[in-house]
């Protein structure tokens, strides 16, 4: 990875010290400036020392609250100018070496496959790719007619697009794609082994659906054959497979915590669809690791429907990634299941479900090591039982789950299933909980430490913090701070557009109705138009 240039080290840097003295000449403190910015103090110390930019909403607050007249909020967008003018050299760059590197494959493979030309598919999103060896290598598995064929029946663009291990490639552009791929395999499945068209399709599909995602991934080219090898013959995989595979998988979750569900959906479901072949024929001593990566992404998938507002697709995946954790013997797995049941089971009003799931996946926990599991199954309880209506015993189960999250940082696991629950996610549930047990003013102590504690690139626990917050001030008569607070929620909200948030920013918006006329609503009203974001009315 290339260090940054020290331009834009240079440029943040006296961004931040312009922020630190304006902060001073206001006589405002980094925690005050926090609050009003939706940030924490941390995020504000590291700005001010020039280690983290932050986002517009932010430079425009601070701006107007230390009177600074434009001047913080014209230097954030001469950083962003320098920022981007550097990402588009670096992408030049990088597609010139691809494009070189391709050109070198192409003159010594033994497929010929004609290469596109870039500048042909400037604006359509599709990349140069590189790893033109993985493609060989499959489809000599499957036989050289399959490669002939799909040279000349998909041509180049396509077939050069399925050999990459790290493209981006838009939606538009993808559908053609895939549009072209199914027309070519619907003819050629006549003549093909059935078996041998499905390991095909499943390596063909996965490679379309999770270009947009893996261009962080880079796969040399032994790992590329391996990964290939194994689809095109399941009784080939091996452990680096398996490993290729998780780390797909944690990539996707993390962009899914930046970036929300639509981003990731189909990559996870291409890939649980690669790895229910590879299951077909894996070793024996290999199957329930395997089992155990399709449990997982059988829960993402789960999350990702119900964010995306499919209640029942998301309680099937759920049941799916249950039943694959216990053909697995694989108890984390089994609980963090249970957990996400419970939580579906609360959002649809079936409290006395979700309470009975997260019971059970308490007492599993308890008999685990891991922290985090414990933490968010008596979380899990505690949200059920404000669901349904019962203070005492949720405020002691909430108490329960942070008390557990107090042990050391080192009895944490980073690979448990639970790997991004914390303190603010606590806090923000609570906050949740205490608005509808009637407690705004403790819900809004609750949210406002939760954004506290909050680890900034987790986009989407943060807007539904900040929408909390949002509406706990607006339950205490607090109606232009709520606007305010509600507008920075539904900037963070229009980064990810999962369904569920959105709806969130709409009833939101819905209970400032009867103060519409104001200058705050109306300010709000128009930051959610300029975010195509839905208004009362639209």
């Amino acid at each position: 990875m290339s260090l940054e240039p020290p331009e834009l080290v240079a440029l943040r840097r006296a961004l931040g010290q312009r922020l630190a003295a304006a902060r001073h000449a206001a006589e405002i403190g980094q925690q005050q400036l926090a609050r009003k910015a939706g940030y924490s103090r941390s995020s504000v110390a590291h700005a001010e020392a020039g280690r983290q930019l932050l986002s517009r909403a932010f430079w425009r607050t601070a701006d107007t609250l230390l009177k600074a007249d434009g001047a913080l909020l014209t230097g954030y967008e001469q950083v962003q100018a320098a920022v981007a003018d550097h990402e588009l050299q670096r992408r030049e760059a990088a597609l010139a070496e691809a494009y070189a590197a391709a050109q070198a494959q192409r003159a010594t493979a033994s497929l010929t496959i004609p290469c596109p030309d870039p500048a042909q598919h400037a604006n359509d999103g599709l990349a140069v790719p590189t790893g033109q060896d993985a493609l060989a290598s499959a489809v000599t598995t499957a036989g050289t007619a399959v490669g002939v064929a799909l040279a000349e029946t998909l041509a180049g663009p396509l077939v050069y697009f399925l050999s990459s291990a790290a493209q981006s490639v838009s939606a538009e552009r993808r559908g053609q794609l895939n549009e072209q791929l199914g027309q070519f395999l619907h003819e050629w499945a006549k003549t093909m082994e059935r078996r041998e068209l499905l390991r095909l399709l499943g390596w063909t599909a996965a490679g379309v659906v999770a270009s947009p995602i893996v261009g962080n991934l880079n796969l040399d080219t032994d790992e590329q054959e391996r990964v290939a090898g194994a689809i095109a013959s399941p009784s080939r995989v091996d452990a680096q497979v398996i490993d290729h595979i998780e780390t797909m998988l944690q990539h996707c979750k993390r962009q899914d915590d930046v970036l929300g569900p639509q981003a990731v959906l189909e990559t996870v479901l291409g890939q649980r669809k690669l790895v229910c072949s590879l299951l077909e024929e894996c070793p024996a001593e290999l199957r329930s690791r395997l089992l155990s990566v399709y449990s997982s992404m059988s829960s993402s998938v789960g999350t990702y429907c119900f964010d995306l507002d499919d209640a029942v697709s998301a309680t099937r995946y759920c049941d799916q990634a249950r039943e694959a954790a216990q053909e697995a013997r694989n108890t984390e797995l089994a609980i963090y299941a249970l957990c996400n049941a419970s939580y579906f089971a609360s959002w649809h009003g079936k409290t006395h479900i979700a309470i009975d799931s997260a019971v059970a996946a308490q007492r599993l926990a308890a008999k685990t090591d891991d922290v985090l599991l414990q933490a968010c199954a008596a979380e899990r309880l505690a949200s059920a039982y404000g669901f349904d209506g019962q203070y005492k015993e949720s405020m002691n189960e909430f108490d329960r789950a942070l008390a557990g999250l107090a042990r050391p940082a080192g009895q944490r696991s980073p690979k448990s299933p639970a790997y991004y629950f914390d303190e603010g996610v606590v806090a923000s549930k609570q906050s949740h909980c205490l608005l509808r047990l009637g407690k705004p003013a403790e819900a809004a102590a609750s949210a406002e430490r939760g954004l506290q504690l909050f680890d900034n690139s987790f986009t989407h626990g943060l807007a539904y913090c900040t929408l909390s917050l949002g509406t706990a001030r607006l339950r205490s008569g607090e109606v232009e701070e709520a606007a305010r607070v509600i507008g920075e929620g539904a900037l963070l909200a229009a980064r990810i557009r999962s369904t569920r948030l959105t709806g969130e920013v709409r009833v939101a918006r819905w209970r400032l109705e009867p103060w519409q006329d104001t200058q705050a609503v109306k300010v709000l009203d128009e930051r959610l138009r300029e975010m195509g974001l839905p208004c009362i009315g639209e």
